[in-house]
């Protein structure tokens, strides 16, 4: 009898299985029970990363009065770049605002405005954005800018800025006109009654009139006369005419308009309501005492007047939060001002100039099958097998261009709490009071108080970190370089990793500054870190040639960074050690740093934006001790892949108290 037998074709396949499998987030959303309008809103309002995220913007405003209000969301394109130009603008930013105060230009980060503000309805959002990406990828011709812009300095004394060179110019105007004729094809001829007359966006587009001439009779009313204005990036104006000649010699010093700057088109959107008010970052949380006050959550943006701002009696201002959409009174001093921008939602993200193989490495496009809610170790196939490298050998170790972020292992504060007043007499005397603690503390300066920041592993913490290696080790993963947070606990754990593998001799410890976690926790108790002279007396291996991006001095000036310029941070350090890698022929990867270091230095070397503070926060807690994640490229991107180091669990261990057994209960 025959044993194999063709299974006949289905007519119908189950309905629920195909289209659960295919359906759109608005599908989700709405089978979900929301509205249409609102579904659109909310997709609109998170650039569309997914049914989720919208869903959790409609719950959080499920008390904003303007929820079902037609009032279109505004939109805006602007050329931003990024890498070692945006780093120094930020610098100047920073310290533009410390020395002389805020300026127009601290308003919004560093960019190129190719397309004014227009308003266009919630469900155009998403066409809006995938428009962009075709027309760059596509339509437009960049063969002859594939070295970069050129800028030009101007300063005047009420104008600093940045002008792009008119051969450059005509690139990005390139992409927005076509973006205006696109734009205009697909939506303003079918939503004209929503959607502002797009043109009067384009002040440089002398034939603006005649493209829109076939426009019905009530948006040819519409002025679309163009005014000639060069592109250009401002660095400040609105400034007090005595800090002219400080901004001048800022920007001499910090901005060097000749680095190569890398640069991608972004489209943002805001609310509506944004228009015309201050933007403010709660640094302090409030809960409402009367009925007219509003929740201040760190995290959230408050939109407020800016003459109640200035002019507020008492202190209090009525504002509108970003986070809930409500409004109601709030006590200034709980929030700062900060960049608008910061409130802005990113719909599109695509790089300029991708011919260049460093470029395609270092940087990626925004994806938009994944959302900001999906967890960090999301798996894709791996396309390189380890079994069949050795790490004896050197040749395939070079082979090998893995990069592995981990986060430390067991520290003693979170195990002991406050172990230095147990364990450190005021004589200075260390004598450990578990045998989880350390037997010695290495020698440094301002013992024992700089241990409150800097806090060294426990014995378990230690263990975890070698074991870690060992099983990398077993793995045939090969490492070649080292990269570390200046933590001691994470030079603790990169020395027990490498001490695993058996290469702590052979491989030395880079220490990078800008790998340290989030500043904004260290406001009021900056850390300070053991040098390096110290570190290498307490008996680990560090590479002394090695320039970090980041110096000491220069992230403590750092120290007000938001989460985004936190990411952006991690990004930064990761593009450097690639491209410092790249120069060394190549090789694996490892970086010890923090919980919150391996989403924030992988998330926009994957192709997505950075998470928000809440986001971020969920991941850190799903991030246990030495956890590891990998990221493989491709030669053009960049994935977090399946991890080939093992996970290292253990139960909670409490202290044991022998008096138990001497209770003469029972």
């Amino acid at each position: 009898m025959d044993s194999t037998r063709t299974l006949p074709p289905r007519k119908n396949l189950t309905p629920t299985r195909i289209s659960r499998q295919f359906l759109s987030p608005l599908q989700v959303l709405l089978q979900m029970g929301f509205q249409r309008h609102r579904a659109e809103k909310a997709l609109a309002a998170t650039g569309h990363r997914g049914a989720q995220l919208a869903a959790d913007w409609l719950l959080a405003h499920v008390n904003d009065s303007t929820l079902d209000s037609s009032f279109p969301r505004e939109y805006i394109l602007y050329a931003c770049p990024y890498g070692e130009l945006l780093q120094r603008l930020e610098h100047f930013w920073h310290k533009s605002l410390k020395t002389c105060g805020w300026n127009g230009a601290h308003n919004f980060m560093p960019h190129v405005t190719m397309v004014s503000f227009f308003k266009a309805p919630d469900e155009c959002s998403l066409q809006l954005a995938q428009t962009l990406d075709q027309i760059v990828h596509q339509e437009v011709d960049l063969k002859n800018s594939s070295d970069g812009f050129t800028l030009e300095p101007y300063t005047s004394p009420n104008f600093m800025g940045l002008f792009v060179s008119e051969d450059n110019a005509s690139v990005l105007k390139q992409i927005a006109l076509q973006y205006v004729k696109e734009v205009s094809n697909a939506i303003i001829n079918d939503n004209y009654e929503q959607l502002d007359a797009i043109a009067t966006c384009f002040p440089w587009c002398t034939n603006a009139t005649n493209r829109f001439s076939v426009l019905p009779k009530n948006m040819q009313a519409i002025s679309l006369e163009p005014h000639v204005k060069s592109l250009h990036l401002t660095l400040a104006y609105q400034f007090q005419p005595e800090h002219f000649e400080t901004l001048k010699q800022l920007a001499e010093e910090i901005i060097d308009p000749n680095i190569r700057a890398l640069w991608e088109v972004r489209l943002y959107s805001r609310d509506s309501r944004v228009s015309g008010k201050q933007v403010y970052k709660v640094i302090y949380p409030y809960t409402p005492k009367e009925s007219d006050e509003l929740e201040l959550r760190i995290g959230d943006y408050i939109y407020v007047d800016e003459d109640g701002a200035e002019n507020s009696s008492d202190g209090w201002v009525e504002g509108i939060s970003w986070l809930t959409g409500c409004s109601g009174f709030i006590p200034i001093n709980y929030t700062e001002r900060t960049a608008e921008t910061e409130s802005w939602t990113l719909h599109k993200s695509v790089p300029l100039f991708e011919s260049d193989p460093e470029t395609a490495l270092l940087h990626c496009t925004n994806s938009d099958s994944l959302s900001d809610v999906e967890l960090l170790n999301y798996d894709v196939a791996s396309t390189v097998s380890l079994s069949s490298m050795a790490t004896s050998n050197n040749q395939d170790v070079k082979n090998q261009n893995d990069i592995y972020i981990m986060r430390h292992g067991e520290r003693i504060d979170f195990t002991f709490g406050n172990w230095i007043s147990m364990c450190i007499s005021k004589e200075g005397k260390y004598e450990r009071k578990d045998l989880n603690m350390p037997v010695t503390l290495p020698k440094r300066g301002g013992y024992p108080d700089s241990f409150k920041e800097d806090t060294p592993l426990t014995n378990i913490g230690v263990i975890e970190a070698k074991l870690t290696g060992e099983g990398m080790a077993l793995k045939n993963v090969g490492i070649r370089y080292a990269f570390c947070s200046p933590a001691l606990r994470c030079v603790q754990t990169c020395h027990g990793v490498l001490s695993g593998l058996g290469i702590a001799n052979e491989v030395p410890i880079k220490i990078e500054p800008g790998l340290f976690e989030w500043l904004t926790w260290y406001i009021e108790c900056y850390p300070d870190w053991m040098t390096s002279e110290e570190l290498i007396n307490a008996g680990f291996n560090l590479d002394l040639n090695y320039t970090p991006l980041i110096s000491k001095d220069a992230l403590k000036e750092r120290i007000h960074e938001n989460c985004s310029q936190y990411y952006q941070r991690g990004f930064d350090v990761m593009q450097h050690f690639l491209r410092l890698i790249k120069e060394l022929d190549g090789g694996s990867v490892l970086v010890v740093a923090h919980a919150s270091s391996l989403d924030t230095c992988s998330r926009q070397l994957t192709g997505f934006e950075p998470r928000s503070e809440e986001a971020m926060n969920k991941i850190m807690m799903k991030v246990p001790y030495c956890s590891v994640v990998k990221l493989q490229s491709n030669n053009t991107l960049w994935r977090i892949a399946d991890s080939p180091v093992p996970c290292i669990c253990h139960s909670l261990n409490k202290r044991f108290d022998y008096k138990i057994l001497i209770n003469t209960d029972e």
